[in-house]
């Protein structure tokens, strides 16, 4: 298994949880913790025994967007910062999208700047009653980068979306709820541990049934409806020959739970 120096990766019970680990910075990212964070994405990714993923953050943050102190050779050349986000925290923003596997954020304190954008990238999004969503670019005289206007604008619509951005807005984790940001709002204390309930839960669920639903998904976001319908058609029918739907069926009949295998 990778070692790791700027993040704490465990896999145990089918579920994988990635805390990054920098609290003394409220887990900003520097260099060191964006290639990790990739590397563990990878890493469950590619581990069969893992159906489910948690991020979460160590301390009172869950991540304070991009380490601004840090300073890379180059950073003055005009393009670095686009190289930058290309390169760099582009592909940590896509690999939670991307994955066939669900992913949940623990949200344990202020999600800001691109840590916002990993937060939102995450299927599900489980925040303590502390923590809060922080659009804090504005401020600085910056956007919003790491797919944050489609992810925001997709739950808030456009005019709330640029209200956010417009006026650094930050909100807070009952406004989030309210809003459709966040699955739920728990107290602190009990942030994670009713986040692995729910991995739990999901990890008992149809693995074939969360990876296509979460690609049909992320596809409609820019298709319409008919191209969605033509996606469901086709993922169906490999549903229908799948060895999870006859135990899914056999189990319902039976009268018993069901043991999937992604297959």
């Amino acid at each position: 298994m990778q070692a790791f120096e700027s993040l704490l990766y465990r896999a145990e019970h089918r579920v994988a949880t990635i805390t990054l680990n920098r609290p003394e910075v409220r887990n900003s990212l520097n260099r060191k913790l964006r290639l990790e964070l990739r590397q563990a994405i990878e890493q469950a990714d590619g581990d069969r025994d893992v159906r489910a993923v948690i991020l979460t953050g160590a301390g009172g943050g869950f991540c304070a967007g991009a380490d601004l102190v840090e300073r890379l050779p180059g950073a003055d050349r005009d393009g670095f910062v686009t190289q930058i986000l290309n390169a760099e925290y582009h592909p940590l923003i896509l690999g939670i999208r991307q994955s066939p596997k669900p992913w949940i954020s623990a949200v344990n304190g202020a999600a800001a700047g691109i840590g916002s954008s990993l937060a939102l990238a995450c299927d599900m999004v489980v925040m303590a009653d502390c923590a809060c969503l922080y659009s804090a670019f504005g401020s600085i005289g910056l956007i919003p980068d790491g797919g944050s206007h489609q992810m925001l604008q997709e739950q808030l619509g456009s005019k709330r979306t640029f209200e956010m951005i417009a006026l650094s807005q930050k909100l807070e984790a009952l406004r989030c709820l309210d809003l459709g940001l966040a699955n739920r709002v728990v107290p602190a204390d009990s942030l994670l541990p009713e986040t692995e309930k729910l991995a739990g839960q999901l990890i008992r669920a149809a693995p074939l049934t969360l990876r296509y639903s979460k690609q049909i998904l992320r596809e409609s976001a820019r298709s319409g409806l008919e191209a969605t319908m033509s996606l469901e058609a086709e993922i169906q029918n490999l549903m229908y020959r799948s060895r999870d739907f006859k135990e899914g069926a056999a189990a319902f009949f039976e009268k018993r739970k069901p043991e999937f295998e992604g297959c």
